[in-house]
């Protein structure tokens, strides 16, 4: 009964740990996804490393650490919804039906803008204005 509890004590822990560090790997990983193409394909790589991940951890003697490596992949797949700032695919889907994000469903609408904010984050330079700002000069006024 004891080891029960304490089993379940750790894997809760491991679930944590892996989901909180996870999240941290994932928001790394979105940094260079500026495409929509691009993040399908890191959600799909996480995922395949993790079963895979999830089998090797299968074969040693401590099944709870795939209770880990199941924290790792929910926690990155999160962080690269979270770091990406553009609902897509079944994302958006969650986020209309749910009323939430809303600022990154605006985004989801013009791709443009959210893809050029995004190449201007993983190159480092500003980001686009939204609009441009023009001042009403005397001198450069003709109807003057």
């Amino acid at each position: 009964m004891t080891g029960d509890v304490a089993g379940l004590i750790f894997a809760l822990m491991f679930l944590l740990f892996g989901t909180v560090t996870g999240v941290g790997v994932g928001e790394r990983l979105v940094v260079r996804c500026v495409t929509k193409r691009e993040y399908v394909i890191a959600n799909v790589i996480v995922l395949l490393v993790g079963a895979f991940a999830c089998a090797v951890a299968m074969l040693t003697p401590f099944p709870v650490l795939v209770v880990l490596v199941i924290g790792l992949i929910g926690g990155t797949v999160a962080g690269l919804k979270l770091g990406f700032g553009e609902s897509v695919g079944p994302w958006k889907a969650h986020d209309r039906y749910f009323r939430v994000n809303k600022d990154q469903l605006r985004r989801s609408e013009t791709g443009e803008r959210a893809e050029a904010v995004r190449r201007a984050r993983r190159d480092g330079t500003p980001e686009p204005e939204l609009m441009s700002v023009q001042q009403d000069d005397k001198n450069d006024r003709k109807d003057a």
